[in-house]
C-alpha cells in the first residue's frame, strides 16, 4: 500500500511540472517573419516553450534559445498565419514583433496640412519601396512640385517639402505610389495666401531676368530640360547659347526668346 502511494505521489509530482498550456497567436503574412521572445525558468533550469507550431504544422521543439525566429518566407502574401505555443504553465511567451502580422497593415494618410513655408504629411504603414508627388492645382491642371521618397515601415512617419506659394487660393494634393498599386491621393487642402504677387524684367542687354523679390526659380532651355535653379532677385543668362527657353518660379511659367 505505502509503494503504491508513493508511486501516486510521484506521477501526480511528474504531471503537475510538465503541465504545458497553449498560447495563440493570429494575424496575416505581410513579408516578415516573428521573432519569440522565450523565458528562462531558473527553477526549472529551462526555457518556457516545449513546441512551437505554425498554421498547425510543427516548427520546433524545445527551442533553447532566448529569442526564435520563426521563418515563414514560404508562405503567400497576406495569407492567415496561426502561431500555436505549448509552452509551461509558469510563464508566457510573447511575440516581440507582433505589429508585422496585424490584420490590416494597409497605407492610410493621418494628417495632412499646410503652413506659410511648408506642406506636411503624416502617414502610416507606407511601403519602403513608394515615393509621394506633391502638386498643386493649376489651370493647366496639376501641376508636379516635389517628389519625395518613402522611408518604409509599419508605424508612423512625417514628411514635409519647403513651398512657396502664389498669391490668393493654392489647392494642393499629395499622391501616395507603391509598387503594385493603384496611386492614392490625399484629400484636397488649400491655403490662402496674402504675399505680394511676384513679377519679373528681362534686361535684354545685360541678358539678366529680375525678380520683383527673393524667388525660388527653375530655368529651362527649349528641350524643357533644367538647366539652372536657385532662390535670388535675379538670374543671369548671358552665357546661355541663343534660343527659346521657359523660366518658372511662383507659380508661373514664363517663356522668352535668347537673341
Amino acid at each position: 500500500m505505502k509503494q503504491y502511494l508513493l508511486l501516486l505521489f510521484l506521477f501526480s509530482t511528474t504531471v503537475f511540472i510538465t503541465r504545458a498550456e497553449d498560447t495563440y497567436f493570429r494575424g496575416f503574412y505581410h513579408g516578415e517573419n516573428v521573432y519569440i521572445r522565450n523565458p528562462y525558468l531558473d527553477s526549472e533550469a529551462e526555457f518556457c516553450i516545449q513546441a512551437i507550431y505554425l498554421n498547425g504544422n510543427l516548427v520546433i521543439e524545445n527551442p533553447k534559445v532566448s529569442a526564435y525566429q520563426i521563418d515563414m518566407k514560404h508562405l503567400d502574401l497576406d495569407s492567415r498565419v496561426v502561431i500555436r505555443i505549448v509552452h509551461q504553465a509558469a510563464c508566457i511567451p510573447e511575440l516581440i514583433n507582433a505589429e508585422v502580422i496585424k490584420d490590416d497593415l494597409k497605407f492610410d494618410w493621418l494628417k495632412v496640412y499646410v503652413d506659410e513655408e511648408q506642406i506636411i504629411w503624416i502617414t502610416t504603414k507606407e511601403s519602403k519601396d513608394g515615393f509621394y508627388i506633391v502638386e498643386r492645382d493649376s489651370p493647366e491642371g496639376w501641376m508636379h512640385l516635389d517628389t519625395i521618397k518613402t522611408k518604409g515601415g509599419i508605424f508612423i512617419n512625417q514628411h514635409s517639402i519647403e513651398i512657396e506659394h502664389i498669391k490668393g487660393d493654392n489647392l494642393y494634393r499629395v499622391e501616395y505610389h507603391e509598387p503594385k498599386m493603384e496611386v492614392d491621393y490625399s484629400e484636397n487642402f488649400n491655403f490662402h495666401s496674402d504675399k505680394v504677387e511676384i513679377t519679373h524684367v528681362i534686361d535684354e542687354e545685360k541678358w539678366i531676368i529680375e525678380f520683383s523679390q527673393e524667388v525660388s526659380y527653375v530655368l529651362y532651355d527649349n528641350s524643357n530640360r533644367v538647366i539652372k535653379r536657385g532662390k535670388d532677385v535675379s538670374c543671369n543668362i548671358r552665357n546661355l547659347p541663343n534660343g527659346r527657353y521657359m523660366v518658372k518660379y511662383d507659380g508661373k511659367e514664363v517663356y522668352f526668346d535668347k537673341k
